[in-house]
């Protein structure tokens, strides 16, 4: 019996570049933990490329790089308030080049649906960029490639 997902995904005849967003949210690595917060909050997004003002990208920053941050902040209740608002407000003055992951994940516009699904399945990851000669042209999720196979799903009546 084939193999339903497999099937599926070999009617996706798309590759990344018609999935990715170009229009991509960056951060600099000199941005204070506070302004990628912000940035984050903003665009109501989890994580961002870090790029250097020359246009490179140098790492990554999600939600789940700061996640040591909250759990920290909501310590033991006997800790003193007055001292973890301070130490926090240090914290928030950090520079995203001190949380972000310095590994770039990334893949070619040209790369195909079933090589992204690959990717993120071999991965774990969430989101990758998409590079082509080393420069930020995109960037694609998980969501957005489920919600291709879901689409797709629903045109073939499932």
């Amino acid at each position: 019996m084939p193999d339903q997902n497999a099937a599926a995904t070999r009617r996706l005849p798309r590759t990344v570049a018609d999935l990715m967003r170009r229009d991509v949210v960056t951060v600099a690595p000199s941005a204070t933990i506070r302004e990628l917060v912000d940035l984050l909050r903003t665009h109501g997004i989890s994580g961002v490329p870090v790029v250097e003002p020359g246009g490179e990208v140098v790492g990554t920053v999600s939600s789940s790089d700061l996640m040591w941050l909250s759990d920290w902040l909501a310590g033991d209740e006997d800790d003193m308030i007055e001292g973890r608002a301070r130490t926090a407000q240090q914290l928030a003055e950090r520079r995203v080049a001190d949380v972000m992951t310095p590994d770039v994940f990334g893949v070619a516009p040209d790369a195909s649906v079933e090589e992204l699904a690959r990717f993120f399945s071999r991965t774990g990851l969430g989101r990758a960029v998409v590079l082509e000669r080393e420069k930020l042209v995109g960037i694609v999720s998980v969501i957005d490639l489920l919600a291709l196979i879901a689409d797709q799903a629903g045109k073939d009546g499932r």
